[in-house]
């Protein structure tokens, strides 16, 4: 779910859910508009068997022989299904037992912990699993699945001003960071991505009012300033936690219900999470780009929760 403030965001023209991307009711709270997405695929092919784990260590092996936000290649003209797994740290957040159900997105920063958005997961009781390199969820393979035993929403997060929007899933045993499998990079403090073109990425609805996506889908967006999104129809809402991106002028490629949670990155050299999608008027309306928590401010509270989790060396 991205918290849906009546203006969608689609990728690549196609709309990409973001997790708070909810039709808003005059009575309700802007995160109580962005309930959960109901999922459409056939349940019959979602059973969760989990790969069985490798039994925990103690000490960051990974920190020698793996490297942040390297995409897995592949040469795609004129596509907007991403295939082959191209950004491995993108994770599904999925619950429900007997039914299971996509409702929110991820990104996998290390190899114990999932970054997503507080909205996601706020108040929430129910358990959590995360599947990574499952970019197709009709598919038979579960790609890598593991359970939250852990979740920390960020202290001073308000569901009524969707501020400071962060949350940290700890899995219950750590990710192999081997093969196609590498988390996202982290930004540098107060990393300014203004004016670059970032990616979103996501299984949420295709478009406003449609139906979520079974492959996992991209777009392009361009990040704007916070003074040029406070000239849109978001004015006083943006904080300087947060961070825009969209197409102002026309619309057309955005983030969108369903999509919550999930990362916006930026390719300098090696992907870095620029944001989280946590809301937005709609999805891919124009004068309401995607709003995204803007990871660079939440730097010092993500490395204390997430001591015990081993980064990259790079």
């Amino acid at each position: 779910m991205r918290v849906y403030l009546a203006l969608p965001l689609l990728l690549l023209g196609i709309g990409l859910s973001l997790a708070q991307y909810q039709y808003q009711a005059p009575h309700q709270t802007l995160a109580q508009q962005f309930a959960d997405v109901v999922d459409v695929v056939d349940p019959a092919e979602q059973s969760i068997k989990a790969v069985r784990p490798p039994k925990s260590r103690n000490q960051c092996t990974a920190k020698q022989n793996c490297f942040c936000g390297t995409p897995n290649v592949n040469r795609i003209v004129g596509g907007q299904q991403v295939r082959s797994n191209k950004y491995p740290w993108t994770a599904q957040l999925v619950k429900g037992r007997h039914y299971p159900r996509l409702f929110c997105g991820g990104s996998l920063i290390n190899d114990r912990y999932v970054l997503t958005a507080a909205h996601c997961v706020h108040g929430n009781r129910d358990q959590i699993t995360i599947r990574l390199l499952q970019i197709d969820r009709s598919s038979r393979d579960p790609g890598i699945v593991r359970k939250v035993v852990q979740t920390t929403v960020h202290p001073n997060y308000d569901p009524n001003r969707i501020v400071n929007d962060v949350a940290l899933l700890k899995l219950e045993s750590p990710v192999p960071l081997t093969g196609n499998m590498r988390p996202v990079c982290l930004p540098e403090a107060n990393h300014n991505f203004d004016g670059k073109t970032a990616v979103v990425a996501g299984w949420g609805l295709i478009k406003e009012g449609g139906v979520t996506s079974n492959y996992l889908q991209e777009v392009n967006v361009p990040v704007i300033t916070n003074a040029q999104c406070r000239q849109t129809r978001y004015k006083d809402k943006i904080a300087e936690v947060m961070l825009c991106a969209g197409l102002v002028q026309q619309g057309g490629k955005d983030a969108c219900q369903g999509d919550s949670g999930g990362p916006l990155i930026v390719n300098e050299g090696r992907y870095k999470l620029a944001g989280v999608v946590s809301f937005g008027y709609g999805c891919a309306q124009k004068n309401a780009p995607g709003v995204y928590a803007r990871v660079s401010k939440f730097l010092d509270w993500i490395r204390k929760n997430t001591a015990d989790g081993c980064y990259c060396q790079s």
